[in-house]
């Protein structure tokens, strides 16, 4: 878990949504790697959100540049990237 990923992400402007999935991302993403493997299952019951509504916040994040999809076979990891930002939304 990372807070630091966490804090970052607080200070990016988003509609709510957007906002509590990167939220979300970021505080289960190792710091090093910026990089978490959580199901969108677990991720609506954490977001509080159906699974169209996590997938639709993840593919709005991913064309901002702020979330990355990573396919390791049958596997998804997601790599936050609010460390490496720059001021675009």
């Amino acid at each position: 878990m990372s807070f630091h990923l966490s804090n970052l992400a607080w200070d990016i402007e988003l509609r709510g949504p957007q906002k509590l999935v990167l939220l979300c991302l970021s505080h289960l993403s190792v710091q090093s790697t910026r990089e978490c493997s959580v199901t969108i299952a677990r991720l609506c019951v954490l977001c509080g959100m159906s699974s169209s509504g996590v997938r639709q916040q993840i593919t709005s994040l991913v064309a901002l540049g702020l979330v990355e999809e990573l396919r390791d076979g049958r596997q998804t990891f997601y790599r936050v990237n609010v460390d490496v930002r720059d001021e675009r939304v």
